[in-house]
């Protein structure tokens, strides 16, 4: 099953800002409310596409902005 590149380059970005801070995917889980931990792990690997609510309750406990994660208005090309 071919990823979605979106999804990809979301979960990579929360990951590395998760790693970063240090804090394991159980911690991002119980900072954002999310019950399970294994989800977290399911979004960094982009096998599933996140509720935009698990993305907003994910980007609270970063306190952080999309943006602030990823462009999304960065062409595939390289091209802004």
């Amino acid at each position: 099953m071919k990823k979605n590149k979106d999804l990809v380059k979301l979960g990579d970005a929360i990951r590395l800002e998760r790693l970063r801070r240090r804090w394991s995917q159980e911690v991002l889980a119980e900072k954002a409310e999310i019950p399970q931990y294994q989800q977290v792990s399911r979004f960094e690997r982009a096998e599933v596409d996140m509720r935009v609510t698990k993305l907003f309750a994910i980007l609270r406990a970063l306190n952080l902005k999309l943006e602030d994660l990823i462009d999304i208005y960065e062409a595939d090309n390289g091209e802004s």
